[in-house]
């Protein structure tokens, strides 16, 4: 299963915002609901991101509203639009 960078389109949205969901989650190593530094960063490796460490902590800047470090649930949505956005989907 590989990763591409890529502009979405169309239909595909809905799609394609489910997969970041479930490659952000399943980068929740410890299975506590909370993204930190370190798992955004590895969903960024995933999707083939050129520097995941920074792509993560440009991340954090725009949706980690209060300030922890970390992604909670309130704030996935966020996250997954900020990818989305920069055109970060799964392909299959």
């Amino acid at each position: 299963m590989g990763y591409k960078h890529i502009v979405p389109k169309g239909p595909r949205t809905a799609a394609g915002k489910q997969e970041l969901r479930k490659v952000f989650m399943d980068c929740d190593i410890d299975d506590n609901r909370i993204l930190t530094k370190e798992e955004i960063k590895k969903a960024f490796d995933r999707f083939g991101s050129f520097f995941p460490g920074f792509r993560a902590w440009r991340a954090l800047q725009h949706v980690d509203k209060n300030k922890d470090g970390c992604v909670s649930v309130e704030e996935l949505d966020d996250l997954i639009e900020y990818a989305y956005k920069r055109g970060y989907i799964n392909v299959s």
